[in-house]
């Protein structure tokens, strides 16, 4: 039954279902009405309309207005079923529709944290677990991650990607990316030092933003430092990894990162330690580090420095098969990457699962 307008309003205000069932028969300019607005402020929600006129003219009126399905009275068990069957598949699209991929941002906490390493390591990692998965060099200039892969250098970098947002789809990235034999892409840095390609931040954010839309996962391997364009890396991103060495300057700029960070307003929670090169007999121990920076450390890759400086000048990065308590790290590193992002995703279809649950809940009893 559709009552006065102001009981609508006001039973809009308090709507929790995902299905409402509208009568036509009722008062058909008034039933066009609601179904306008529920359509607007609820777009989300399926509407039935139900009529015993099967007249072209009311179909479409209702149609144009918003209902997703038109039953004829005497309504049949049947046939709401199979409404209740499409606009269940409809669910379940929109909701794969609507996941996008992982950002995971990597900086270091000064130069020469070994940022880079452990970017397209962990990238590759997710490749070769069958991951889509995009590694993106965000140094303004000279970036390492072509050469640690052995792929060669691209003529065009990231930046110029992010200054085409105009024109930015998936024809226009193929341009753009390199391919490693893992399966991972990569979008490069600027190679010449008097060309120093820049795009701004809100250019920055939407080419991530769409990257995050194609691939499953967006590792971006950033400069040390909290620029602009690195900050709107981190505005987009899901995961932020501060990379660091057990060094009392990189201990110091790792408190100022998240101190700023905080300022700034970014979730405590996203912001994840990682310890490269670390050593058990190492000068500072894990406790005065955890003290000093007021958080655990999240990950601690093992030094073997020798070992990823002898992959980098072969161009060939560590392979996943390899014994190494490095390639070990990695592995558990991934892992727990992969494990959040299931759980997430688990938590997502539940989500949609409990609005699927009201169509069949409906289906029953119709």
């Amino acid at each position: 039954y559709v009552g006065a307008e102001r009981e609508v309003g006001r039973a809009l205000e308090r709507a929790q279902t995902h299905i409402c069932i509208i009568d036509y028969d009722q008062n058909a300019e008034e039933a066009i009405w609601v179904t306008e607005r529920l359509r607007s402020e609820y777009p989300d929600g399926y509407i039935f309309g139900v009529s015993a006129s099967s007249e072209p003219q009311r179909i479409i009126a209702a149609m144009r207005a918003g209902c997703a399905e038109y039953l004829l009275k005497p309504v049949q068990n049947e046939r709401v079923l199979e409404a209740v069957a499409r606009m269940e598949a409809k669910q379940k699209e929109k909701a794969r529709s609507k996941v996008r991929g992982k950002i995971i941002t990597l900086l270091g906490s000064k130069g020469g944290t070994g940022v880079t390493s452990l970017a397209l390591h962990l990238a590759l990692e997710l490749a070769e677990r069958q991951w889509k998965c995009v590694l993106v060099d965000q140094h303004p200039a000279l970036g390492d991650a072509s050469l640690y892969l052995g792929t060669g250098r691209h003529q065009y970098s990231f930046y110029e990607l992010a200054s085409n947002t105009d024109r930015l789809d998936q024809e226009l990235l193929q341009g753009f990316l390199l391919h490693h034999d893992s399966g991972l892409h990569l979008l490069d840095s600027p190679e010449a030092v008097d060309a120093i390609h820049r795009a701004p931040p809100p250019a920055v954010e939407h080419t991530l933003a769409f990257l995050a839309d194609i691939y499953e996962f967006v590792v971006v391997d950033c400069p040390p430092g909290l620029t602009d364009v690195t900050l709107a890396c981190i505005a987009q991103s899901d995961q932020v990894v501060i990379v660091m060495t057990a060094e009392l300057p990189s201990v110091r700029n790792t408190v100022r990162y998240m101190e700023h960070l905080a300022k700034l307003g970014y979730n405590s929670s996203s912001i994840h330690i990682v310890l490269n090169r670390h050593s058990k007999r190492g000068p500072l121990g894990d406790d005065r580090i955890e003290k000093a920076l007021g958080c655990p450390i999240s990950l601690r890759i093992p030094n073997n420095y020798s070992e990823v400086i002898r992959a980098i000048n072969a161009g060939m990065p560590i392979s996943s098969a390899n014994k190494s308590d490095f390639a070990a790290a990695i592995k558990k590193w991934a892992h727990e990457v992969v494990s959040t992002n299931k759980q997430e995703k688990a938590k997502a279809a539940a989500a949609v699962q409990s609005k699927v649950g009201v169509l069949r809940l409906f289906g029953r009893v119709s």
